[in-house]
């Protein structure tokens, strides 16, 4: 029998082999290979043909999204391939040209998102609109060389692993080309914290780039949260069962356009590691909503103390402080904890007048509390105001998640 898409000859166990299974959804042939022997997937062996789905999550990168395409093409001509562009409506075009690629090759489908942006959110809705029984999350920018894709899996079905990641080489002396010393350095600290929430050492676990089986994807999605850019790790902290190995690679530079590392990404990170060290007991939108609120004591006090060297009496002094404060905390949660939601324009305006309104049940419970705490209670004036930024700390998490960035 001819085998499609084969760089040799693989060798059948007896008779194994089974028939050519047509595609109802795409009405493409394909091979069925649990006939094959481990020995086929030896090192520099044999890769059958089989259904790969490369879920490409983008965000302007019209410079560079043609180039992969053809990349892949080149690399993966024993593949029975396709590629989803998941494009977060990117204001160059990038969306657009994969789809006009798409127009002469149907291995290539554009989705369009337009709400709830995000390179997680995006590779999570590609990988359950794939059809390919493995499904591969990778960059477009030219980092990730698809070359490395053949390696991956031969190494997955050799092993008999559910996923297999390609970890970048960030130890020793390997140079890498595409990380700043910045950045190198920051991947070196955030894969050591990662190693540590997952409990066992791994050489890359933030790596972008990685094939999981479709059945064990599908098992474990629904326990995925938003780690921002970090959607192995989390995969890999859902389900620690998953039998994973990673194959080392050579991380390349961006051809076109800018990282989309930014001062948000690496909060979303901080803030998702601590929720998984809480056993995702606190979600990280409260763990970040937490955090903001301590940058809002900062700045409660700040202006209470320099109200109160004024002579300013105390209630005036609280109240005034808990404005400040409010306004901080609905600055930076529209900036951080509520990003994918961020309010502009005259919306931002009106969330925050909406802010300040809904929260003065909070506001006036703070004033009171910390007032009766100061008057009755204890007279010190950094314990009094703790417990009236308590109650306001809770009534303003759940107003933010109900009412106003919702």
């Amino acid at each position: 029998m001819a085998i499609r898409g084969l760089r040799a000859s693989a060798q059948w166990k007896g008779e194994a082999a089974r028939q050519p299974i047509l595609d109802s959804v795409t009405g493409v042939l394909f091979q069925d290979w649990a006939g094959f022997s481990a020995s086929t997937f030896e090192s520099g062996s044999v890769v059958p043909s089989i259904r790969l789905s490369i879920i490409a999550p983008t965000y302007n990168e019209a410079g560079n999204i043609i180039p992969f395409i053809e990349r892949v093409k080149s690399a993966l001509d024993s593949f029975d391939w396709e590629i989803l562009v998941v494009d977060d409506n990117s204001a160059d075009g990038t969306a657009q040209k994969a789809f006009d690629y798409g127009i002469s090759d149907k291995r290539i489908r554009t989705i369009i998102r337009l709400d709830d942006r995000g390179l997680a959110k995006s590779s999570i809705q590609g990988m359950l609109s794939a059809r390919g029984d493995l499904l591969c999350v990778m960059d477009a920018d030219g980092q990730h060389d698809p070359a490395t894709l053949v390696d991956m899996v031969a190494h997955l079905e050799r092993a008999n692993l559910d996923i297999v990641s390609a970890a970048r080489r960030l130890e020793g002396d390997h140079a890498v080309e595409g990380l700043s010393p910045i950045r190198h350095r920051l991947s070196n600290l955030g894969n050591s914290l990662s190693s540590l929430v997952l409990g066992r050492k791994l050489s890359d676990p933030l790596t972008g780039f990685f094939i999981i089986r479709r059945n064990r994807f599908l098992q474990l999605a629904p326990k995925l949260g938003d780690p921002g850019f970090k959607l192995l790790l989390d995969i890999l902290y859902s389900d620690k069962n998953l039998r994973h190995d990673e194959v080392p690679f050579d991380f390349g530079v961006r051809v076109h356009g800018e990282s989309k590392l930014d001062i948000y990404v690496i909060w979303k990170f901080v803030t998702f590691l601590l929720s998984k060290m809480t056993g995702g007991l606190l979600p990280v939108s409260l763990i970040s909503f937490l955090f903001v609120g301590g940058s809002g004591v900062f700045v409660h006090f700040t202006v209470l103390y320099a109200l109160l060297s004024f002579s300013a009496p105390f209630i005036v002094a609280q109240a005034l402080a808990t404005l400040f404060a409010a306004t901080s905390n609905f600055l930076l949660n529209n900036l951080l904890t509520f990003q994918d939601r961020r309010l502009r324009g005259w919306g931002k305006a009106l969330g925050y007048v909406k802010f300040l309104a809904l929260s003065a049940v909070g506001i006036v419970a703070n004033v009171s509390a910390a007032t009766l705490t100061y008057e009755r209670v204890v007279h010190v004036v950094f314990l009094a105001t703790l417990a009236g930024i308590a109650i306001d700390t809770v009534w303003k998490f759940v107003i933010a998640n109900r009412f106003i960035w919702k």
